[in-house]
């Protein structure tokens, strides 16, 4: 950077209008040392470890969004919206461009045409469209370390030059871009060995990396390194692309899908821990698109939904995982349903006191189905303890024995029912866990449609489906 300044790290966000648009950074901008016109923000700074920026000749793995810098923000590309990272080899595509323009300098200066050995002319080399914003990359990750996401304004002759692009995709001339850009790992480059390319890889070779990045991606995530983690998921996921699940079949695809369905679902476990609920709703949905009876995918889904605020939609989720869940993982989903069911009582209670009677029906059925739920019989008793007002003959009060024998009752009762919350809630908490932790690859849901759910909580889901349906105010 020719700014000697270090840059600050910004908090970052997508506008609520523009949800699918140019992200926004608070960070303080800065010029790239070398490349004029183009500036950088670090949304987020890389690990203090993190090695320094890749060397030339490095294959990086990389996730970026770009758009075009107008006031159409129309996008340009984005590797998130597909959830395949992609690779590319540190300045190939910058030598690529620079053998194109002598190419082209070389032909003007013999009138249109260069010769060939056999006496023919031949045209110079052409560009690749969808490709010449490499150029634009490799500028980028000059200046970045594994770990950091950063946003640059980039200059149309690191892109699209002055002529634009009118096939896919298409970028109007003299364009300028905004790219959202994130290094997942560098391997390789300088003197050693280069990486071999995806594409050029066995099958094997493939599924032994994606195993790998997940094993260590699971080993950071319980140490507490989030963002480690989603590193590594993602570079397992760059192995699992859909162009090569296309080509698999029988026990190869499934295979494939074993390691790609935890991927995902991890991925949606650190995205929720890093509070990232609209990337967390992504991956969970494409889970889902793996195996669309997955617990825990609709559980996380749920979640990130219940933290945005989607609540029908998260509510939907929750009673999904609950009735997917084997053995006793519902209690997470239904705990999680509870916390909707009093969340929806608070908001009725806030408007009817703002609103008077406006919402009369609403919050009768709120406050109706909040009291059906908390007066559920704890022990079976209708809180009398089956002695008479007059056992020893007294016409009036209570005589010190009776008095002292419900004070008992009252007491065991009271203790009875602590400790049945103290287990229902301990059950919850390992549930959660559980729904919280990352997968294996052998773990990976069962598809059961019919499955009931063990330990009764069959009848629990109907019970959390009619007092929704009451809080709702059908069936009345």
């Amino acid at each position: 950077m020719d700014d000697a300044s270090v840059p600050l790290v910004g908090e970052f966000k997508y506008p609520v209008d523009r949800p699918d648009g140019p992200v926004v950074c608070s960070s303080r901008r800065v010029s790239v040392a070398g490349e004029p016109g183009m500036t950088k923000q670090i949304m987020r700074a890389a690990p203090d470890d993190a090695p320094s920026p890749p060397a030339a000749h490095a294959t990086c793995f990389v996730h970026y969004d770009m758009w075009q810098r107008n006031e159409t923000h129309a996008e340009v590309w984005s590797t998130r919206r597909e959830s395949e990272p992609h690779q590319l080899v540190l300045g190939d595509a910058t030598r690529t461009h620079e053998a194109h323009e002598a190419a082209v300098v070389a032909t003007s200066l013999t009138h249109g045409t260069t010769e060939m050995s056999n006496g023919k002319s031949a045209p110079p080399p052409g560009l690749d469209s969808r490709r010449k914003h490499h150029v634009a990359l490799d500028a980028c990750l000059r200046t970045m370390r594994v770990g950091e996401r950063s946003l640059f304004e980039l200059p149309a002759r690191l892109a699209y030059g002055d002529a634009g692009s009118f096939s896919f995709p298409a970028v109007p001339p003299s364009c300028a871009l905004v790219a959202d850009v994130e290094l997942i790992g560098a391997r390789g480059g300088g003197s050693g060995a280069p990486e071999p390319k995806r594409a050029d890889m066995l099958y094997e070779e493939r599924m032994a990396r994606v195993r790998a990045h997940r094993a260590r991606g699971n080993e950071r995530y319980r140490a507490g390194d989030i963002l480690a983690a989603t590193g590594e998921y993602q570079m397992a996921l760059s192995f699992l692309t859909d162009d090569m699940l296309m080509q698999l079949f029988g026990d190869y695809l499934k295979e494939a899908e074993a390691e790609k369905l935890p991927a995902h679902l991890n991925l949606a476990a650190c995205f929720l821990r890093e509070k990232m609920y609209r990337e967390a709703i992504d991956q969970a949905s494409r889970a889902l698109g793996v195996d669309a009876t997955c617990a825990k995918a609709y559980y996380r889904r749920g979640r990130a939904r219940q933290a945005l605020g989607q609540d029908d939609d998260a509510r939907a989720d929750l009673l999904e995982a609950t009735r997917r869940s084997p053995g006793g993982e519902d209690a997470a989903a239904l705990r999680a349903l509870r916390e909707l069911e009093t969340e929806a009582v608070k908001a009725a209670r806030a408007r009817k006191k703002t609103f008077g009677g406006l919402f009369a029906h609403e919050d009768d059925a709120l406050e109706s189905s909040e009291s059906s739920e908390s007066s559920d019989g704890d022990d079976g008793s209708d809180g009398s303890d089956g002695s008479s007002e007059n056992d020893d003959g007294f016409d009036g009060g209570e005589s010190p024995r009776v008095s002292a024998r419900k004070k008992n009752k009252n007491a065991a009762r009271a203790k009875r029912r602590a400790a049945r919350a103290e287990r229902a809630g301990a059950a919850a908490r390992d549930a959660e866990a559980r729904m919280n932790d990352v997968d294996e690859a052998e773990d990976v849901c069962v598809s059961s449609p019919s499955r009931d759910i063990a330990g009764g909580s069959t009848d629990a889901v109907k019970g959390v489906v009619s007092r929704l349906f009451k809080t709702l105010g059908f069936g009345r």
